[in-house]
């Protein structure tokens, strides 16, 4: 026989009393020195005010079987008559399981209660079918809830928005269970990372870090007389800082790996870029890449041949042959009318190009525009709204943490530490998978944007490309997705036109035609990117927009400004369609 209980008085009530067929709890009020007794009308309102209770064991085999009913119903009316309890039934659908409660003087019945000499556990403890009892209590459960002692953890709204509800990046629910972006590396490539940061050294990992300006494997960054290169150990912050280290904040994926290929701080070569785009690419699965050509409005530039063919060769061989991440940063020239359709970068395939907006989900002023947009996060506002928090450089006066982290260069890792969460509950999630389920679960944001709607049913819009990055949409998507086929692509011949590009608002309309047949010669069933090549002479690059003008009537703005040079656009609006097609260009 088992039996636990402590008591804080010599006179109790009996409260509650469970029989389970197998089991009999009793309830017993301890925390009066006099006996109070309770009826309760439904048989588990008992359980809520009872502080404290009694099990107890009843084989069934001391029953005949051929009575059972008969028998159980007298064992329980006997039991509970002995204790001075009443039945109240089953306990939910636990068949042999019963609730006994005292009743309440007067309720049921007319005259006064018979006092009890024996006490219910007397009753239990020497009763021949009772084999074992214990005392119960009310139990104390709590919610599961993410609570973090980093000190700024509070100030990261973009993790947690308790001003403005939904602005967030919708990340708690994804820790609450215990995707943390285990077993996923990430590299910065950058100007460095600090790894030795009390933020970022339980996440580092060596085996992916490089230093390509000096040639050595630490990227720790120099300092400078600018003390500027403190932009890779805030990237890597906003993706891995550890939690609860009682220091500055907390990454998205502060369960992952976080890595540093050194390359900006320094001449950067073509090759040298394509080195870093390969750099590790069986250890890290994630390069995050907050940088580009210069936001001046008028720089037209990309990677050269070697970085074009180390961003393919990437996705075909890097991350065990499910294709390296690439994140790329839209760009910071919004200001100067600047274009992410002129870096080659952000127009690429091969790569996941993510813009910003401040925490009232608006385009800040900084933000470029473009067709190749695939999706955005949050970042930093104009005056008073707030800039990312995460952590940041101690060299040349830092203090290892900022709350000014700013530009597209914080939504990029922002996106880099949620595909982090993606690939851990995924891990062989291809390159294009992540492109599409991003597609599949960004949410539109600020109603004034440009939203069209392409011939999938797909929104998107030049300002915010498929819409705000959820990282509970794309986790649970994660689990589910099924991979798409491998790429197959179709390329027209070339349109050669000697015609001059006439005055606005006139225009020079070129249309080429995809037929059926063609679609079905090339054995593609889903479009998910239109890549257009241009070569244009003009006086004035300043006055030419190309525009591309699919079959369903989506329009997309895919240059403004352009040199006498090849260059390559790459439109995202036209993904999900599939159907024979006539395209149209203007200029």
């Amino acid at each position: 026989m088992l039996f636990q209980i402590r008591l804080k008085s010599l006179l109790f009530a009996v409260d509650i009393v469970t029989i389970i067929g197998h089991f009999v709890h009793l309830h017993l009020d301890l925390t009066h020195s006099h006996s109070l007794a309770f009826h309760f009308t439904k048989p588990f309102s008992c359980l809520f005010f009872a502080p404290c209770s009694y099990s107890l064991f009843i084989p069934w085999s001391l029953i005949y079987f051929n009575f059972f009913s008969r028998h159980l119903c007298s064992l329980l009316s006997q039991v509970a008559e002995q204790a001075g309890l009443h039945n109240h039934g089953q306990i939910g659908h636990l068949e042999g399981h019963y609730l006994l409660c005292s009743t309440k003087p007067g309720a049921g019945s007319v005259g006064r209660i018979k006092r009890q000499t024996l006490r219910p556990e007397d009753v239990l403890a020497g009763h021949p079918h009772v084999m074992w009892y214990s005392q119960e209590r009310v139990l104390s459960r709590s919610k599961r809830s993410m609570a973090f002692n980093d000190p700024n953890y509070p100030k990261q709204w973009h993790l947690h928005n308790d001003v403005s509800k939904g602005m967030d990046i919708n990340v708690t629910g994804v820790w609450e269970r215990n995707i943390t972006g285990q077993g996923v590396t990430v590299v910065v490539v950058d100007d460095g990372v600090e790894h030795t940061h009390q933020d970022i050294q339980p996440n580092y990992s060596p085996e992916g870090s490089y230093d390509l300006n000096s040639n050595d494997p630490d990227p720790m960054p120099h300092p400078d007389i600018h003390s500027d290169n403190h932009h890779g150990t805030r990237c890597a912050g906003e993706i891995a800082a550890v939690s609860n280290n009682s220091f500055c904040a907390v990454g998205v994926a502060y369960g992952s790996k976080v890595a540093g290929i050194r390359v900006l701080d320094g001449p950067l070569t073509d090759s040298l870029e394509a080195i870093a785009f390969n750099k590790h690419y069986q250890v890290n699965d994630i390069y995050s890449c907050s940088w580009g050509p210069d936001d001046d409005g008028h720089t037209v530039d990309g990677p050269h041949p070697l970085g074009k063919a180390a961003l393919q060769h990437g996705v075909i061989a890097g991350r065990r042959g499910f294709g390296s991440i690439f994140i790329v940063a839209s760009g910071n020239g919004g200001q100067y009318n600047d274009n992410c359709n002129y870096d080659g970068y952000a127009n690429s395939i091969y790569t996941i190009t993510i813009g910003a907006v401040d925490e009232k989900g608006k385009m800040p002023f900084y933000a470029e525009e473009c067709a190749s947009m695939l999706a955005v996060t949050f970042s930093s506002g104009r005056g008073s709204l707030r800039s990312i928090v995460t952590s940041d450089w101690s060299m040349q006066g830092g203090t290892g943490c900022t709350e000014g982290h700013t530009g597209t260069s914080a939504a990029a890792p922002l996106a880099a530490g949620m595909v982090a969460l993606m690939l851990q509950v995924r891990p062989c999630l291809t390159w294009r998978d992540i492109q599409h389920i991003i597609t599949f679960t960004a949410t539109k944001c600020d109603s004034s944007a440009d939203w069209k709607v392409n011939g999938a049913g797909f929104h998107h819009s030049h300002q915010h490309g498929f819409g705000l990055l959820n990282a509970w949409r794309l986790v649970n998507a994660a689990k589910v997705w099924e991979s798409v086929p491998f790429l197959l692509s179709y390329q027209s011949s070339v349109i050669k036109e000697e015609t001059p590009i006439v005055i606005y608002p006139d225009e020079l309309v070129l249309t080429w035609e995809v037929s059926a047949a063609d679609l079905r010669q090339s054995g593609m069933e889903t479009l998910e990117h239109v890549a257009v090549t241009v070569t244009v002479i003009h006086p004035c690059r300043g006055n030419v927009e190309f525009v591309l003008i699919c079959p369903s009537g989506m329009t997309s703005v895919i240059g403004a400004r352009l040199d006498s040079v090849w260059f390559i656009y790459v439109v995202q609006r036209g993904q999900g369609k599939t159907e024979a097609r006539t395209d149209t260009q203007s200029a």
